[in-house]
């Protein structure tokens, strides 16, 4: 008897232990992937059958050309045409314009029809980036051969679609005060957007098939080429974006693990701590210890300034996050992601845009020359200066908010602004002035663990369980954050995943667990509109960076990544802290 209630005893341990081991990994799951994407997925439910419809189809696209992004590589395996590109030879997968045209064409439906269902204004501006963005496409070059009508007839095609495409955009925002006229028209204007699209780009396409049906060399891809070179800076926002979520599903990460640690006993917990101190110390110092003193010594200039940023940063994040979490954090932090990742590229944008003016001129007005404005335009020093001025107005604004606290949501934006001002403004006015001290991102996380080593070793016995867990959940935090991503890559390369990983993952997380925003809806941005824009917004980024990476070719988001991490993420990363990772209920 005693032998047989000894087995069932162990059988019994034997079938806990996976089961207490799932529980405390549960509240991973839970924080880092559950409730983000319960609170913050995009949804469908509200809109009409028409934009459901088209929504899906808008991801559905995005899935594939974010699919599709992983494996460039297999593009180049097939036939390759020529590209005409300024100083090396480039090559086109022969399949990535058609898929490029129809990801267009399905983009800019998206577009225009959420514009036409929110304001006046955001049809007009939508109507207008449509035009400036694909004026190089507005004039295809073509040859009458062997009477091919899309060579003969395509052309105009091509314009008729380009201009009929605004006009029903700009019609429909002049009769909007005319409520009941607007509501009549409104499904002839959707047509006629969506049909001079479809006429726009398939054209286009039309046009490329006869060339190559007649064995000539098309122009039809150099023109594509040169047109994504003069609006990628359209990728910007995205880049920027992607970077900043790994950074805010690191915290979910690092909260999940603080929640599976709470039951802990006081004295296992520190002990704990400890050890992820040693370990982590041994891998990001001891392990590296030569290449650090080697850096110290040649770099010490780079070395003091990220010393004083970093305890700076701390000082204004202790400063301006002392209150309470409030129910308008989840709103703010949407707001100040989005928002700041369009500031920063704003004059990059703008720039594209003025471009565009100067190529619209040329192709449709017919003027000699560009316009003195387009040529004078000052891209350096905006580019150089622009940004300074935006985070200084940034920093004031939050200053004003934060005094005046109408709000939660004026306390949450207006801290999280501050933190960014402060850190973006002396950064900024550094590189405008050309100076090089440098920065080392892997210091900022070794100065956190030092910190809180410090911290532990010194209040050993007087830290309650709480603190200790929380100190632990920002020694994770702080490992996964600074390495900007990397370990999603390192990850994506056990299954031959290449880098860009990171941001595949990063443009999938603002669909699945950061378009909450997209639930809401006003009177001039209702969430019809809201959802369509968005996902548009993201096929239309996806689709000229999938050509990018497909060609291999220049990109202003080549350094954008590290830009962005820079001077949007470390700040991000700290306000996060200050309002989530460190904060106590009821504090």
């Amino acid at each position: 008897m005693t032998e047989t209630t000894g087995v069932g005893t162990g059988g019994r341990w034997r079938a806990a232990a996976p089961v207490r081991a799932a529980g405390r990994a549960r509240p991973v799951w839970d924080t880092a992937f559950a409730d983000p994407v319960r609170e913050g997925h995009l949804r469908l439910a509200g809109l009409t059958r028409t934009e459901r419809q088209l929504a899906r189809a808008g991801l559905v696209g995005l899935a594939l050309l974010l699919v599709s992004l992983l494996f460039t590589d297999v593009w180049r395996r097939g036939t390759l045409l020529p590209l005409d590109a300024p100083g090396r030879l480039t090559f086109l997968p022969v399949g990535l314009l058609p898929v490029t045209l129809v990801a267009f064409l399905l983009a800019w439906s998206l577009l225009a029809w959420g514009a036409l269902a929110a304001s006046p204004v955001v049809r007009v501006v939508v109507a207008a980036t449509f035009l400036l963005t694909n004026a190089s496409l507005s004039v295809p070059a073509s040859i009458e051969v062997n009477g091919r009508a899309a060579l003969e007839y395509g052309p105009d095609l091509v314009r008729a679609g380009y201009l009929g495409t605004a006009a029903a955009l700009v019609v429909s925002a002049l009769l909007a005060p005319l409520a009941r006229t607007s509501r009549v028209l409104r499904p002839v204007l959707r047509t006629a957007a969506v049909g001079g699209l479809a006429l726009f780009f398939l054209t286009h396409l039309w046009i490329h098939v006869v060339f190559v049906d007649e064995g000539l060399a098309g122009g039809v891809q150099t023109l594509m080429s040169g047109a994504i070179t003069e609006i990628d800076g359209l990728l910007l926002p995205l880049v920027y974006v992607s970077g900043v979520l790994v950074v805010d599903f690191s915290l979910d990460v690092a909260t999940g693990v603080s929640e599976s640690a709470r039951e802990l006993p006081l004295r296992v917990a520190r002990w704990l701590l400890a050890a992820l101190l040693a370990v982590k110390l041994w891998v990001e110092v001891g392990n590296r210890w030569a290449d650090w003193t080697t850096y110290v010594e040649d770099r010490p200039a780079a070395v003091a300034r990220t010393v004083v940023a970093v305890l700076v940063l701390g000082a204004v994040v202790a400063l301006v996050t002392r209150f309470p979490l409030t129910d308008a954090f989840e709103r703010a932090k949407e707001l100040l992601l989005y928002g700041s990742a369009a500031l920063y590229a704003s004059a990059i944008l703008l720039a594209v845009l003025v471009v565009g003016v100067g190529v619209f001129s040329i192709a449709q007005l017919e003027v000699d020359h560009v316009p003195w404005f387009v040529t004078r335009f000052p891209t350096v020093g905006l580019t150089r200066y622009g940004p300074l001025a935006l985070a200084g107005l940034a920093l004031l604004v939050g200053l004003r908010l934060l005094r005046r606290r109408r709000s939660d949501l004026d306390r949450e934006v207006g801290s999280g602004l501050v933190v960014l001002g402060c850190w973006t403004v002396p950064a900024l006015a550094l590189s405008a002035s050309g100076s090089d001290l440098g920065f080392s991102d892997p210091l900022v996380d070794v100065l956190v663990t030092v910190g809180v080593a410090v911290l532990l070793a010194v209040r050993w016995r007087r830290l309650d369980a709480g603190t200790v867990v929380a100190l632990g959940a920002l020694t994770v935090f702080s490992w996964l954050a600074m390495s900007r991503g990397d370990w999603i890559s390192v990850i994506g390369a056990l299954i031959g995943l290449p880098a860009i990983v990171v941001v595949v993952v990063g443009i999938a997380f603002s669909v699945a667990g950061d378009a909450g925003f997209t639930a809401t809806s006003t009177r001039r941005l209702p969430q019809g509109a809201r959802v369509l824009l968005f996902v548009g917004y993201l096929v239309l980024s996806v689709t000229i960076l999938h050509w990018v990476e497909a060609t291999h070719a220049d990109s202003h988001a080549a350094g954008a990544a590290d830009a962005g991490f820079f001077y949007l993420g470390i700040p991000w990363a700290a306000w996060l802290v200050g309002r989530r990772l460190l904060q106590r209920p009821g504090s």
